[in-house]
């Protein structure tokens, strides 16, 4: 799934979208909060890698947190990917 919109019409543009990584299914799902604008407000989903990092790049997401006891299962299972752009800072945990 590709985004074909021009990035200016995304009326959500001027908000912050960020996500937090929470948890791991089966050493392929990615579990994850997503937020806008506000980061008390969130919507947890659930997907494999490729569909994450699109998602990622679809919303410009420009920050991931997650808990350090996670982050080597999620590098493990992102070591598997080519990564291209910096939307998504594997070493940056916070």
């Amino acid at each position: 799934m590709t985004d074909k919109r021009p990035h200016s019409r995304d009326r959500l543009q001027s908000f912050d979208k960020s996500v937090r990584v929470f948890g791991m299914r089966k050493q392929k799902f990615i579990e994850f909060e997503f937020s806008v604008g506000c980061t008390e407000l969130t919507i947890e989903l659930v997907m494999l890698y490729p569909a994450f990092k699109e998602f990622c790049d679809v919303n410009h997401v420009t920050e991931i947190t997650s808990e350090p006891s996670i982050k080597a299962e999620f590098e493990k299972v992102s070591n598997g990917y080519q990564h291209t752009g910096n939307i998504i800072n594997l070493g940056e945990f916070k």
